[in-house]
């Protein structure tokens, strides 16, 4: 875990808009809209391993391929109450197939399937000739990202998806009975907990962040006042914000390989983050 108490130069942002429109996008606050209009679709996105699914793309689709991501809710909940976070990520140039499970009442195995049959639906969409996002995605750059008992089968996914995915993102995870083959997760993984909540409890989320392995680069991050419907649409909007923060500086470092978003990692505005008091716990190692 590095703290690093930096004060940003002032001129850094006005330097990033001369360098072009690249710098300029890579600039964007992670908790702001990015530059991207979201488009959506959901035909054609069938599948045995979940109910339904909706894949949100970059209207303009300007670049050769994106990197992409599955996401999932928690118990009870759909794919619709993950809008926040779907929309979001979209608008910072990610393809996001964001699912409903087969079994919105059942246990973390079933979200496991589903964010496996979303990583194997984004990989036959980009084959897919009439597939609006056809040959964009970047099959090199996958993440799975779920909520709750969606954060517990983000785990057991990435046990069994191995290399196929290159990060991980359990928010509030939920296990239950369930385990993951730790050793088997090679995703660069961010755990997000909340201090206040009574169902995915910090002590719980923190047992299984201590469980993967030494080898990858992984965070927990614990916000102070976060309770466990905080990641949905109804949540905080003060959490929503924070929790976007790290969801996407972990993505633009770690999927895209942009480390102008490093600072929110370890960085300045990590320290800017710590002075207001976001966190009960950090721990972060590259």
């Amino acid at each position: 875990m590095l703290w690093i108490p930096v004060k940003a130069p002032r001129f850094a942002l006005c330097a990033a808009l001369l360098l072009g429109n690249a710098a300029a996008h890579a600039a964007l606050p992670p908790a702001n809209p990015g530059a991207d209009s979201v488009c959506a679709y959901t035909s054609g996105l069938s599948s045995w391993n979940y109910s339904s699914a909706r894949v949100t793309y970059p209207c303009g689709l300007s670049k050769s391929t994106y990197p992409a991501t599955t996401l999932t809710g928690g118990y009870a909940n759909t794919k619709e109450d993950m809008t926040w976070l779907a929309n979001h990520l979209t608008s910072h140039g990610y393809i996001v197939i964001t699912i409903t499970p087969n079994n919105i009442f059942g246990a973390p195995p079933g979200w496991s399937t589903a964010h496996k049959g979303g990583i194997s639906k984004l990989q036959a969409e980009t084959k897919r000739s009439s597939s609006p996002i056809f040959k964009k995605v970047a099959t090199n750059k996958l993440g799975i990202t779920g909520f709750s008992m969606g954060g517990g089968g983000a785990l057991l996914a990435a046990a069994d998806l191995k290399t196929q995915i290159a990060v991980a993102l359990p928010l509030a995870p939920y296990l239950g009975f369930s385990s993951p083959n730790y050793s088997s997760i090679s995703a660069k993984t961010l755990i997000q907990a909340g201090a206040s909540d009574s169902v995915s409890y910090p002590s719980v989320v923190a047992s299984y962040y201590q469980s993967l392995p030494a080898s990858i680069s992984r965070a927990l991050t614990t916000f102070r006042g976060a309770s466990h419907l905080d990641w949905i649409n109804s949540g905080s909007a003060t959490q929503h914000a924070r929790f976007k923060t790290l969801v996407t500086a972990w993505m633009k470092v770690y999927l895209d390989g942009d480390s102008t978003y490093q600072t929110h990692l370890d960085g300045a505005e990590h320290s800017r983050h710590l002075a207001e008091d976001w966190f009960t716990r950090f721990e972060y190692v590259k």
